[in-house]
């Protein structure tokens, strides 16, 4: 696997920046107390693909005689400077910062259907009826609606109080 390493302005921001992942990535903080250098892990394929897109962005700047671009990902957009001369292009954060947030998003998602779907199935309710009973009950209980459909995915199967199986 491949590496992608953030550098961070200060160690707090490092820091700060592998609690804002939230799990949602694999992401390492060097040994030392002051480590600016955030290091993401992705899988070959993945790493290749995104430095294969910035290098291609950075060469058609830098070979127009662009000095940056703006890009949409989303309702977020970003700006891609072209490199100086000499140097190696800055991908910025947002191709990096969109991969987490689509990765996490998915991950998420795919977990609060299918409790969506057990809940529907079990009360006999709508499943639209279903993630508003999940909503509900996870800001009463001031916890993420991921953990709480995780939690309720994780009943499949499990036998109920009267011994049969959910």
């Amino acid at each position: 696997m491949d590496v992608i390493r953030v550098h961070a302005p200060s160690a707090a921001h490092a820091r700060r920046l592998i609690a804002s992942l939230d799990g949602g990535f694999s992401a390492s903080l060097d040994l030392e107390e002051e480590s600016r250098e955030v290091g993401l892990t992705f899988d070959q394929e993945t790493a290749t693909k995104l430095v294969d897109l910035f290098d291609t962005l950075g060469s058609w700047l830098t070979d127009g005689g662009l000095a940056s671009c703006q890009i949409g990902f989303g309702d977020r957009s970003y700006t891609l400077l072209a490199a100086s001369a000499g140097e190696p292009n800055d991908a910025t954060a947002f191709l990096l910062e969109r991969t987490i947030q689509l990765q996490h998003a998915l991950d998420s998602r795919i977990v609060i259907e299918q409790a969506k779907g057990i809940l529907a199935e079990r009360q006999q309710i709508s499943p639209t009826h279903a993630f508003e009973e999940m909503r509900q009950q996870a800001r009463s209980r001031r916890m993420k609606i991921h953990d709480l459909a995780a939690g309720i995915v994780g009943t499949v199967g499990a036998p109920s109080a009267d011994g049969a199986s959910r």
